[in-house]
């Protein structure tokens, strides 16, 4: 197979190669067909990292859940078991029974949360669960924040993070070995707005990032509750926030392309920061054909005009 890109010779943003620590994409697999998804991975999956198989798919026969599995694995993707799998495991007393299982069918790795619950259980249980999960082969990622204020145990109110209890949290997912852990999307939504708009929650998220390092994050964006534009605007901000190589998830599979040049500034993002094709403003400005050290912040100052 062909693995040199449409037109090779325009220059586009510098991509790290797998296996890596940032430009990671894990997507959501939210119950496609397998032809489907094979189309999309004939093309984008140097793009993709994790796929994340969830509970969307308890209603679905194991031999197509197997073979997506495997499918993902042969294009160099991470089958990851999705957090409320685990979570009815630890309810029902199960957890090496299903853990067991996950194995058997192949997927390399599971999230280890309590997003679902309540409250965030004990870390100390956490960490027990991690090792069992790390002595068996998997790659474990956490989850920091739940998707309801209620029981977040890293907000200060709905809408409002407490900076140093999500470090704590990310510090502690790192602690006990995670690839990597998820900040939850609807917090972050909460956070931000529908549309990025709320330029106050830009700080903490920054407070956050340098505390424990972003290539340790992998921010996530609300895969169906939120309409397409305000997903793209939160993935422009994240890019406008942390350049292009911040780590994001729950990217859709059907909508890998935007992320992918949302990244690389070729692609419109109304309400995020300089959101109008920000490379190509870039190549512009500089009048070289060569962009700007962190051309997604927009223009120097006094850059206003092609030199």
């Amino acid at each position: 197979m062909d693995n040199q890109r449409f037109a090779p010779m325009l220059e586009l943003p510098e991509y790290p190669s797998k296996p890596r620590h940032s430009r990671r994409t894990m997507i959501f697999d939210r119950g496609w067909p397998s032809v489907f998804i094979e189309g999309v991975l004939e093309s984008f999956a140097g793009a993709i990292d994790i796929a994340k198989i969830s509970a969307w798919h308890l209603h679905q026969p194991e031999s197509i859940v197997r073979s997506k599995i495997e499918m993902y694995k042969r294009f160099g993707v991470e089958a990851q078991c999705g957090g409320p799998v685990l979570e009815l495991a630890r309810l029902q007393g199960k957890e090496d029974e299903v853990l067991g299982y996950l194995r058997k069918l192949g997927f390399d790795g599971v999230e280890i949360s309590s997003e679902s619950l309540p409250t965030q259980v004990d870390l100390g249980l956490e960490r027990r669960l991690a090792e069992r999960c790390l002595a068996m082969g998997f790659t474990i990622h956490g989850e920091v924040g739940k998707k309801f204020p209620e029981g977040d145990q890293v907000r200060k109110s709905a809408g409002v993070l407490d900076v140093e209890a999500a470090v704590a949290n990310f510090r502690h997912y790192v602690d006990i070995g995670c690839e990597g852990s998820y900040f939850e999307g609807h917090l972050l939504r909460a956070m931000c707005g529908d549309m990025g708009e709320n330029e106050a929650a830009r700080q903490p998220l920054m407070d956050m990032a340098e505390a424990v390092g972003v290539d340790n994050i992998i921010f996530e964006i609300p895969g169906t509750f939120l309409h397409y534009a305000g997903k793209r605007a939160l993935q422009g901000l994240l890019v406008y926030l942390f350049g292009p190589n911040v780590n994001m998830g729950n990217v859709l599979i059907e909508e890998v392309a935007e992320a992918e040049e949302i990244r690389d500034g070729t692609f419109p993002t109304f309400g995020a920061p300089h959101g109008d094709h920000p490379w190509l403003a870039s190549l512009w400005r500089t009048g070289t054909g060569t962009a700007e050290p962190e051309w997604w912040r927009g223009a120097p100052a006094g850059a206003t005009t092609p030199r």
